[in-house]
């Protein structure tokens, strides 16, 4: 195994000052988080008229990116699958309310149009409707914790940002419009209203794709010795840019990022 010289070399220059980034900045820089539902209530009106709830689903990686060209890369699509069987994606772009160097407030909001006929069975509730409309809002605090493994086990890296729902039911909703058996009257149509809902999330740390290949929350020694180790095979815990082979390229991005810790 032969390492280039120049590359190497760059360790005796690069000394990486990372100023002590907003949580909201830290939060993106991970590059996604874990939502874990833990239930909520709703109610039907309309054509059809009762109410009931959602049992707790298992925990999901929502990616983040920038929807709406907005320079903040915390929107995520919401796919409906988990909850309501509804192979639907929700945009919901991210607002910072407010960032400090411990804490933050986030909240996602999203607006869909999907104009589909799905059958929807779940949680006490079974029929075919024509979904004309979704909106929706969730709202987080995001809070410094210690540097851990993902409490989801979802990640595959430790995460240092813990999400908590923050405010009621004006601040975390969901509401669906649609008509009852796809029949398009107005005596068919039905409000969802989803409320009381349950939520909290994780994220942070520092990803892969920035040399963080052992999964701590540190740049360091050890994530450069463990790309030479793997230098030169397909080892997918080493390949830093995911390109299939570890080679100069994962270890020019570690170096570049080498010291960065959260």
């Amino acid at each position: 195994m032969r390492v280039r010289a120049s590359l190497l070399g760059l360790l005796s220059v690069v000394a990486v000052s990372v100023s002590a980034a907003q949580v909201a900045q830290q939060l993106a820089r991970g590059g996604d988080f874990v939502f874990k539902f833990n239930g909520a209530d709703y109610r039907i009106t309309g054509a059809a008229n009762f109410q009931e709830s959602f049992n707790p689903r298992d925990p999901i990686r929502l990616d983040f990116s920038d929807l709406n060209n907005d320079t903040v890369a915390l929107d995520v699509l919401l796919d409906l699958r988990p909850f309501a069987n509804i192979n639907r994606q929700v945009p919901l772009l991210a607002q910072v309310l407010s960032d400090g160097s411990n804490e933050a407030v986030i909240r996602w909001r999203g607006t869909d149009n999907p104009n589909i006929c799905v059958e929807v069975s779940d949680d006490g509730f079974s029929a075919n409707i024509l979904i004309f409309e979704v909106t929706g809002v969730l709202t987080g605090r995001v809070r410094r914790v210690p540097c851990a493994p993902d409490p989801y086990n979802t990640l595959g890296r430790n995460t240092h940002l813990e999400i908590v729902k923050e405010g009621g039911d004006a601040e975390n909703n969901l509401r669906v419009r649609a008509y009852l058996f796809c029949l398009q009257n107005p005596f068919t149509i039905i409000t969802v209203d989803v409320f009381n809902i349950r939520w909290a999330g994780s994220g942070g740390g520092l990803p892969r794709r920035l040399g963080n290949v052992n999964g701590d929350c540190v740049i360091n020694d050890s994530d450069l010795l463990q790309i030479l180790l793997g230098f030169g095979t397909n080892n997918a815990a080493a390949d830093v840019n995911g390109d299939g082979i570890v080679n100069d390229s994962d270890l020019l991005i570690t170096l570049l990022n080498f010291g960065q810790s959260v």
